[in-house]
């Protein structure tokens, strides 16, 4: 339950009634952050989008096993969000930008359902790395009090933890394996908060239930406005929209988390990879029918 000294800033948080921005609209944040530096792109070419309402896995393959859109602006989950900006600040112009996204959402730009990168730790966060559009800073901010954190994963816990609003993924696609994150704990990334850069993608990790396959359950970015940090990010529990939460804030609404503790933050920073998809192809199109 959220406190009574929370609740008052929640309130004053909450945005505005929020009207759906044009493709115009957001072409022209794109071409007013380009030649910005990285964190000063992101913040810019996300301005239009707080307020948007949170709306579960709103991005799809355009048909098939998910037919919601390959690019939308009236709606995010918190990743969509985040690799809709990561896109919109990558890229020259918005159909620049479907390429990018379609790289950064699946494997080998494949638009395909089992090409998603669906697990954060095994996948999302790792490939993004591996190709450039990622960079771990958790030990370079949080230094010595960074710890290393597991997940175990296979296709025996995937089923014991599937539940209605998981993906149907064969036991084939399952990722196999222990993998680690580095992880600021908790207390200290509070402490610590205002060594995180503008421009940092923030990763929320739980404390790991077996039961669970993921310990990653949540991302913003860390956006600077009048020298105070915030994270931006779509925000289910209290506000059910993009917002701009201060990271003090933030950092204690999950500190009063009991059901699903969270153990501390996994840190990136976005990065230029060194091959962007080419700005001149047409935009991306779903796969064609079988």
């Amino acid at each position: 339950m959220m406190s009574t000294v929370l609740a008052p800033l929640v309130l004053a948080l909450m945005p505005a009634a929020f009207a759906e921005p044009t493709e115009q609209a957001v072409a022209a944040a794109v071409a007013q952050a380009r030649g910005l530096d990285l964190p000063t792109r992101l913040r810019v070419v996300t301005e239009p989008f707080l307020g948007a309402p949170y709306r579960l896995s709103p991005l799809g393959e355009g048909r098939g096993v998910d037919a919601d859109p390959l690019l939308r602006f009236d709606a995010f989950d918190c990743t969509t969000f985040v690799e809709t900006a990561m896109a919109l600040a990558l890229a020259d112009d918005l159909d620049h930008a479907r390429r990018v996204l379609d790289v950064v959402r699946y494997r080998d730009g494949k638009i395909d359902f089992l090409a998603r990168r669906h697990f954060p730790e095994a996948e999302w966060i790792p490939e993004l790395i591996r190709l450039g559009y990622l960079e771990d800073i958790t030990r370079a901010v949080g230094g010595q009090q960074v710890k290393v954190e597991e997940k175990r994963l296979d296709a025996r816990t995937w089923h014991r933890a599937r539940h209605q609003g998981m993906p149907a993924l064969p036991d084939e696609r399952i990722p196999a394996g222990t993998f680690r994150l580095d992880v600021w704990p908790l207390a200290d990334a509070r402490a610590g908060a205002g060594k995180i850069p503008p421009g940092t993608i923030l990763h929320l990790v739980r404390v790991d239930y077996p039961s669970v396959p993921v310990r990653v359950s949540h991302q913003g970015i860390v956006v600077e406005k009048g020298g105070q940090r915030f994270l931006r990010h779509a925000a289910d529990r209290m506000y059910h929209a993009v917002v701009d939460e201060p990271l003090d804030h933030f950092f204690a609404r999950m500190q009063q988390y009991r059901k699903w503790p969270v153990a501390g933050v996994h840190l990136t920073r976005v990065t230029t990879p060194s091959i962007l998809p080419p700005s001149t192809l047409p935009p991306s199109m779903p796969p064609a029918a079988p």
